[in-house]
């Protein structure tokens, strides 16, 4: 049936069936407004899929209409792990491609899997989709992590349940045992997971590659509204103790959405200050130089506030590259 859909049906047999596909029950009207055509030419469309076969169902009544359910037309599709987090992550990122275009066609890929897959697929598609945060940096070396504990966390996370993690902290470090309250996945080079940490008692980033495993514990929880998942990960990596001794500070006459976008890495914190935005890194004195590149990187005013180290590689910068143009 694909190849026949795929191959012999004119275009608008084909958007009829993505209309009706996994969309509940619709009525004749709706179908005509979304298709831009009249209601007789959807019945007349409707009566040429019932002919070739296509499993369309009538419901009659007040309430009734037509619909056709998930992955009625496909022989049964599985994905492994792997294969699953491979496709949501690959569709995701080029969504975070800065191409218009190429972010709508991401979008509706992944709308349409969801209407031709199975639905317990299906829903752990979505989960994926509104959970899974990918950085935009390619400064971040990639750490694997098993695919299966990546999934677990998403779907626990998109339903608020609480789950059991056995986590080594450290190479040196022995294995703990938390219960932990998950509120979302970012990848910065390795995958990260926000969560309540109920033997802490505190917020904590847990590292997915030192998770040993993964339990669910029966309970629930309720995470915080518009929880910003990637820029807490961001803020823990940029002011984590071994990034180095100096806290770099500079003011950017920039406002903070496009500043977001035009710094090429993620570890640092940007807040707004005084009509403009404050960035604020942590590094060791042989990281300023790196911190100077990406700051010349950016077409605004930026004023260095902090330590007398950058400023004072800014200058020997500035005197270098004054003898590159003498």
């Amino acid at each position: 049936m694909l190849t026949l859909m795929s191959t012999t049906l004119p275009r608008r047999l084909f958007d009829l069936v993505e209309a009706l596909q996994g969309r509940g029950v619709r009525t004749t009207e709706q179908l005509a407004t979304e298709l831009g055509v009249s209601e007789r030419t959807v019945r007349r469309d409707l009566g040429r899929l019932l002919e070739l076969d296509v499993p369309v169902e009538t419901l009659p009544g007040r309430h009734g209409g037509v619909r056709l359910e998930a992955g009625a037309l496909l022989s049964p599709v599985r994905f492994t792990d792997d294969e699953l987090l491979a496709l949501v992550v690959g569709l995701n990122a080029a969504a975070m491609n800065n191409d218009e275009g190429l972010e709508q066609a991401a979008g509706r890929a992944l709308t349409r899997l969801g209407t031709v897959l199975s639905p317990a697929i299906s829903m752990r598609i979505r989960a994926l989709q509104r959970t899974l945060k990918p950085a935009t940096s390619e400064e971040f070396r990639p750490v694997a992590a098993p695919s299966a504990h990546v999934v677990a966390l998403a779907e626990a996370t998109s339903e608020g349940r609480r789950v059991e993690i056995s986590y080594r902290a450290g190479r040196e470090a022995g294995v703990t045992e938390r219960k932990i309250d998950p509120y979302g996945l970012a990848k910065l080079g390795a995958w990260y997971v926000v969560a309540y940490c109920h033997l802490r008692r505190d917020l904590r980033t847990f590292r997915v590659d030192r998770i040993r495993s993964v339990r669910d514990v029966a309970e629930s929880f309720a995470a915080p509204e518009d929880f910003d998942v990637l820029r807490h990960v961001s803020e823990s990596i940029a002011m984590a103790p071994f990034q180095g001794d100096l806290v770099c500070s500079a003011w950017l006459d920039i406002d903070l959405r496009t500043a977001s976008r035009r710094l090429a890495f993620a570890t640092v914190v940007l807040q707004p200050a005084d009509k403009g935005v404050r960035l604020t890194v942590r590094t060791g004195r042989g990281g300023l130089d790196w911190v100077l590149n990406h700051l010349l990187k950016l077409d605004c005013e930026v004023r260095i506030e902090g330590p007398d180290e950058l400023k004072d590689a800014a200058r020997r910068m500035a005197r270098r590259l004054e003898a590159f143009a003498g």
